[in-house]
């Protein structure tokens, strides 16, 4: 008979933490993204992939920490939470981190995807329109040959660096896209990705120190209202100038016919450092009576910016030397899908409200009969995560020492 290490006993806050991600992302939708990327294992495994795909969202909660462990709390976690009474070998580091690469990353892309809607905040609307902010932020990755390749750093950087571009809900702070791509490439492919989520019915709230043409008008075509603040020495020319101060301008792009007409509200605002300033804000709401000058100021003085976004799971991706740990272009991408999906799960934590049509349950394809059928030894995709024993069970234990003996 086997021998079983006794679990350490998790914090509960830890035990909470991944009971919330269990329940955001069920694992009738993990199974199914898992099938829909093609990543489903076609033989039992000691560690299956769905369980790679929490593991890959229980790092993040426990940075700095060696993949064992984090397995251990995951297991410890999802029994505390979920039900789950199976042991589950717990193998080397070196067996983790091929598991983790058999997944890759596309399962937990689908699954961030499947949570970015409007949360329905009450603060989250403005004269009818749901006030949204886009924001990107540069960070560091772990060195090595491949990651330079795939993500080459910024001007001046040694480094391996990835831009991040995030689209949220203001309010909720709810993501409704993201988009990252090499330092070096520029922003500007992160952020039409981000932007081209925009719909009709939207404020979109943006810092830019020189608003393009190209990209303000290609936003603008979406539908949505756009509400740019710019540096302050950016100047438009003088068209007329409205009742509430601000005036009428226009972007001008390369040819003669690229011109769009834009209303400017030059804002008092205080800067982080609490420095009073002045700063342009170009906005496609041209008449002053339905956008009231002062009340488009106040909109913009709520936007966030993505590191501060961000920090809401107590992540600073600036930090030197980065967050990640991965020395792989693939297991980067792996880690930046598994953080925005902690984010969507915890961010409810902090603005105390679930989603307007209810708590979260499980992505749009939760339905989706499994490719090549059930997982082996588990029940059918039929079956939610959350609230009972409806998981795969383990595979048979092998003598392995370091087993985790999860039932009671």
């Amino acid at each position: 008979m086997a021998n079983h290490a006794e679990l350490p006993t998790s914090r509960l806050a830890d035990d909470l933490a991944i009971g919330l991600l269990a329940k955001t992302f069920p694992y009738k939708a993990v199974h199914a993204a898992i099938a829909t990327t093609g990543r489903l294992e076609q033989r039992t495994r000691t560690l299956p992939a769905w369980l790679m795909a929490y593991l890959s969202m229980a790092l993040w909660l426990d940075l700095g920490t060696g993949y064992v462990r984090v397995l251990r709390n995951l297991i410890s976690g999802l029994h505390w939470s979920s039900g789950l009474t199976h042991c589950y070998p717990i193998p080397t580091d070196g067996a983790i981190c091929r598991a983790r690469e058999r997944l890759g990353s596309e399962p937990l892309r689908l699954l961030f995807d499947s949570t970015t809607r409007p949360a329905g905040h009450p603060r989250a609307t403005w004269r009818g329109l749901r006030k949204v902010a886009v924001d990107s932020t540069v960070f560091d990755l772990p060195s090595s040959e491949k990651n330079l390749v795939e993500f080459a750093g910024g001007a001046g950087s040694a480094v391996p660096q990835v831009r991040l571009s995030l689209l949220a809900e203001c309010g909720s702070q709810a993501l409704l896209g993201a988009a990252f791509n090499s330092a070096a490439a520029g922003e500007r492919a992160p952020l039409e990705q981000v932007l081209d989520r925009c719909t009709p019915g939207m404020l979109v709230m943006a810092a830019r120190a020189v608003p393009s043409y190209d990209l303000f008008s290609r936003t603008a075509a979406t539908g949505a209202e756009l509400l740019w603040g710019t540096c302050d020495s950016f100047t438009l020319s003088f068209k007329s100038r409205l009742t509430d101060g601000s005036y009428l301008s226009e972007l001008r792009g390369r040819r003669p016919a690229d011109r769009l007409a834009v209303r400017v509200i030059e804002a008092g605002l205080v800067y982080d450092d609490e420095t009073p300033g002045v700063r342009a804000l170009v906005t496609t709401l041209l008449d002053p009576r339905t956008a009231p000058a002062q009340e488009l100021a106040t909109c913009y003085a709520e936007r966030w910016d993505t590191t501060a976004l961000l920090r809401r799971t107590k992540v600073d991706l600036r930090r030197p030397g980065g967050a990640l740990r991965s020395r792989t272009p693939d297991g980067v991408r792996q880690e930046i899908w598994a953080l925005l999906c902690v984010y969507q799960a915890l961010r409810t934590l902090g603005t105390g409200r679930e989603d307007a049509d209810g708590p979260f349950t499980g992505s749009p394809f939760a339905d989706a009969p499994p490719a090549g059928g059930p997982p082996a030894n588990g029940p059918s995709a039929g079956g939610p995560f959350v609230g009972g024993p409806d998981l795969p069970a383990a595979p048979e234990s092998t003598g392995n020492p370091r087993t985790a003996a999860l039932a009671h």
